[in-house]
């Protein structure tokens, strides 16, 4: 690039991004040790917030009980709260939120122009509803059933690193399920209570045989029988530390190791009254099952019912050894055991999706998942000695959900509703709370944060950035699916990040690991920001590829468009496609002149410069 082509691209990016991009990646705003995901929340948003989007309007209407709920606290407490978000903003979010993708600019132009007051409610309604003839169809393919599949196969570590060839059909599984609509107690029923051959034939026992964990005699090259190469207690120790973080939001990895007085006090009231057997007492639910390689050294297994009951003097190789306890199956809530005749894991999937916490920590996670923290946060951190306003904790420690009784009404409605998920995304957003905008008029303080009063600011996931980039461009990048001849475009639409490989996708997978996408067997999600990724969005290959004018992309399309567009058309067009809104009057009189003098070598500098504003890399 010489001297004349490089001030332009800096002219045009100065304009456009105003260092807001670097402001925002900052180091101050890096997550702090120790920090709550909240916390870290509303610092960015108060960094953000005035650099993307508009005030919406005044005037927030109550639209269903979420907002009773959270109005009623709100007004009681005399905390101020910001006015809904414009119909732009809206529409971007709850495109991002229930689909991973952005909203095509012909989307965008009707739904401003349309002036139904309930086009809000409309097309929530049409983006979560089944693919249209979807009986008729052999493979239907929803953007709503390609995200929310992507989250669950997040939530149970599908990974081929752990289950071989039975990532894919596990997969399959629970995109079919979602599909269906299958209500979320009976789904996670068919989860638990799994039996099978080959996980390479079955989608559900790939929930559990993940959790395997090998014996002492998968060092021994000379060994025969494979059958015998299972540490089986540590497997139902990880099994059962597993489905109850998963499905009740209680993280018991501390309590595997120790008894939780005089180590989790500062930390979990709960957990620290908790002693290690009663881990061991969850992990007996498990205890009659086998997961057992089935072939060779393969990773096909088989999940059996045909164990020999948990067995507090074996030997551990992943933590220290247990002592002599009472090992019998009793549930960590209730302390009810299996009836006489019980399948021992169906008796666990019973007491387990019949508590109120399944259904509380349930629909937690998905208020988490859609309004950047939970009620209880995170969500894998219940303290169950802090959830009864009514009972509370003694001092020091308060009521560890920010609002009790909206959580007890959400769960108590998702059941009444057959634990319908589609339901349950739908009322929250739906409601006011949820279509907040995140402008807020006078002086923020960090409390006002817990209350909802106004939209925290996210960075876009690792994957929606990418798929983001790749729409926005028209420039998509064709995804082997490993194990199988399917082929995608997205990464919401891959199995795992195991996807992501070979030289073609090589710029792909560094973006993506740069943005803290998991791996899903050791990693976690990094959701954090860094000055690495500003350095990525500014110059890796992977964007400057997409925004190169060619004839398959959105670039060149618009260039060469019969009948030819206007400067001013294409400039509409190119802020619908990558920020979903148009541009303000000094952004337009910039664009236009960049592309009047520059024509194409402009059409690239201003999709890099529009690629690089925080309107296009964090959901607000």
């Amino acid at each position: 690039m010489n001297v004349c082509p490089l001030l332009r691209f800096l002219t045009v990016a100065l304009v456009f991004c105003g260092g807001c991009l670097l402001e925002a990646q900052s180091p101050k705003d890096h997550p702090q040790p120790g920090e709550s995901r909240a916390k870290q929340l509303n610092r960015l948003t108060q960094q953000v917030s005035g650099k993307v989007g508009q005030a919406g309007s005044a005037s927030v209407p109550r639209r269903n009980y979420i907002d009773d709920h959270i109005f009623e606290r709100i007004e009681r407490n005399k905390i101020p709260h910001a006015g809904l978000a414009t119909d732009a903003e809206f529409l971007r979010r709850v495109h991002v939120d229930l689909t991973g993708r952005l909203p095509e600019p012909e989307v965008i132009r009707r739904f401003l122009a349309d002036k139904n007051p309930e086009k809000r409610d409309k097309v929530i309604d049409e983006l979560v509803a089944p693919p249209e003839n979807w009986l008729q169809l052999q493979k239907p393919r929803s953007p709503f059933l390609d995200r929310w599949t992507y989250f669950f196969d997040e939530l149970f570590r599908n990974t081929s690193a752990q289950v071989g060839q039975g990532r894919n059909i596990f997969h399959d599984y629970l995109y079919d399920s979602l599909l269906l609509n299958i209500p979320y107690n009976q789904l996670v029923t068919e989860l638990i209570t799994a039996k099978t051959r080959s996980n390479w034939q079955d989608g559900p026992s790939n929930f559990l045989v993940r959790d395997r964990v090998e014996g002492l005699t998968q060092f021994n090259a000379n060994r025969k029988n494979t059958h015998d190469d299972t540490n089986n207690e540590d497997t139902w120790d990880e099994m059962a530390i597993n489905a109850t973080r998963v499905f009740l939001g209680i993280d018991l990895e501390c309590v595997s190791c120790h008894h939780g007085a005089n180590h989790l006090e500062k930390i979990n009231l709960g957990l620290s009254r908790l002693k290690r057997e009663e881990l061991w007492r969850q992990a007996s639910f498990f205890s009659k099952t086998r997961a057992y390689v089935a072939y060779s050294i393969s990773l096909e297994m088989a999940l059996v019912d045909d164990g020999k009951g948990y067995d507090w003097k074996s030997k551990s190789v992943v933590r220290m050894d247990r002592h002599e306890a009472d090992v019998s199956p009793r549930f960590l809530l209730t302390g009810e055991q299996p009836g006489e005749h019980e399948n021992w894991r169906a008796a666990y999937a019973r007491l387990l999706t019949s508590h109120p916490q399944f259904a509380r920590a349930t629909v937690n996670l998905i208020w988490a998942e859609l309004m950047g923290v939970g009620i209880v946060d995170p969500p894998f951190g219940f303290d169950m000695a802090r959830q009864d306003p009514k009972n509370p904790p003694p001092p020091p420690w308060t009521i560890q959900p920010t609002h009790p009784e909206l959580l007890d009404a959400l769960a108590k409605d998702f059941a009444a509703h057959d634990y319908d998920l589609r339901h349950l995304i739908r009322v929250i957003v739906k409601s006011s709370t949820y279509q907040l905008s995140s402008h807020f008029e006078g002086e923020w303080k960090e409390a006002y944060a817990s209350y909802f009063a106004r939209r925290l600011i996210r960075r876009l996931s690792a994957e929606e950035l990418c798929d983001a980039i790749q729409q926005a461009t028209g420039v998509f990048e064709e995804i082997p699916i490993v194990g199988s001849s399917i082929k995608v475009e997205r990464v919401f639409q891959t199995r795992s990040p195991e996807d992501i490989v070979g030289e073609a996708l090589r710029p792909m997978q560094s973006f993506l690991t740069s943005f803290g996408i998991s791996n899903r067997d050791k990693g976690e999600k990094d959701k954090s920001s860094s000055m690495v990724q500003t350095s990525m969005m500014m110059n890796s290959k992977f964007v400057k590829d997409r925004i190169r004018v060619n004839e398959k992309g959105r670039l060149g399309k618009l260039l060469h468009h019969d009948p030819p567009l206007s400067n001013d058309e294409i400039v509409d067009e190119l802020f619908l496609a990558f920020l979903s809104r148009f541009p303000e009057p000094s952004e337009k009189k910039i664009a236009i002149g960049t592309l009047q003098n520059y024509h194409s070598q402009g059409m690239e500098d201003l999709a890099w410069s529009l690629l690089n504003k925080p309107d296009f890399v964090f959901n607000y």
